[in-house]
């Protein structure tokens, strides 16, 4: 079990979501796993997310059908996802 859960929940963030995915990928703290949400973006964000499905630190990808409209909604969901006994909401 990981020590933290890094949750990024994305939406229409493509611009930015591969620097804030490398930011948390590449800190020297390796104790962690990665669950990346995406809220139904209609940008190139599910491209972005696809490229890091076998990233070793990648433990869940979750895409929505339809957009939640509340980012509450999508830490809900991560947190149950998450295993780590600390949760770090890293906003895309």
């Amino acid at each position: 079990m990981p020590e933290i859960s890094v949750i990024i929940p994305n939406y229409n963030h493509g611009p930015f979501l591969r620097e804030r995915i490398e930011s948390v990928l590449g800190q020297s703290y390796r104790d962690f796993e990665l669950i990346i949400i995406d809220d139904a973006s209609t940008d190139n964000s599910r491209e972005i997310i696809l490229s890091y499905g076998n990233h070793p630190k990648v433990s869940h990808i979750i895409y929505n059908e339809s957009n939640s409209g509340s980012p509450f909604i999508q830490w809900k969901k991560g947190i149950e996802r998450a295993s780590g006994r600390w949760i770090w909401i890293a906003e895309s």
